[in-house]
């Protein structure tokens, strides 16, 4: 059985191993959300501790193992990439694959992309987008963590859809909200391919 407090701890202790500044980098989030107080907030998780709305590393290892044991995937898209953690696996597990981390916040991004140039990953692999206006790219596969809104995973899943009718996609559900979503209305994924469910995430395949 997995245990996931230690899990997190691990994942915090590997941040600092690696130079990331996190605690300092999410004050200056939440600084800069105090100082725009009354405009439109967005779904930042600026609230909660970083580790809670980070996937740990080990659990992004068996989740690169369990949605593609073939190591056939080529490009794989983070919604909602936070501090670019699934980019650093991938580079170790899968140096193959093309990435691309898509992040609404920029100082995470920032810090992301400043370690991932220390570790030799490409720093452009990492970058800055409202995943509620911008056009998401194609992709064998998507990590969906519940970046944002129920309408925003919406409206994202939509996109995918469209992808899904051209080629097979797999869609790796992190989080209660987006496989909730996926499990009520959006039979395209798992209707003919069973998913595979694990404790926090689900894996899903397009017919």
């Amino acid at each position: 059985m997995t245990d996931y407090a230690a899990e997190k701890l691990a994942a915090e202790a590997r941040d600092r191993a690696l130079g990331f500044r996190i605690e300092e980098c999410e004050a200056a989030v939440r600084a800069r959300i105090d100082a725009e107080a009354g405009g439109i907030r967005r779904q930042t998780w600026a609230h909660l501790s970083a580790q809670s709305f980070q996937t740990p590393y080990a659990e992004l290892e068996r989740i690169v193992a369990d949605a593609d044991p073939e190591e056939s995937l080529d490009r794989w898209i983070d919604l909602g990439a936070g501090y670019g953690r699934l980019g650093i696996v991938l580079s170790e597990l899968r140096p193959r694959a093309r990435f691309l981390g898509l992040e609404l916040v920029p100082e995470r991004v920032a810090e992301g992309r400043r370690i991932y140039a220390s570790l030799g990953i490409d720093p452009e692999t990492l970058r800055q987008g409202d995943l509620a206006d911008a056009t998401i790219p194609v992709a064998d596969l998507y990590f969906v963590y519940d970046f944002g809104t129920r309408e925003e995973i919406a409206r994202a899943l939509d996109s995918l859809r469209e992808y899904a009718r051209r080629a097979p996609i797999r869609v790796v559900g992190r989080g209660r909200a987006v496989r909730d979503q996926i499990e009520r209305e959006h039979p395209w994924l798992g209707a003919v391919v069973s998913p595979r469910h694990f404790g926090h995430y689900s894996i899903y395949r397009s017919a």
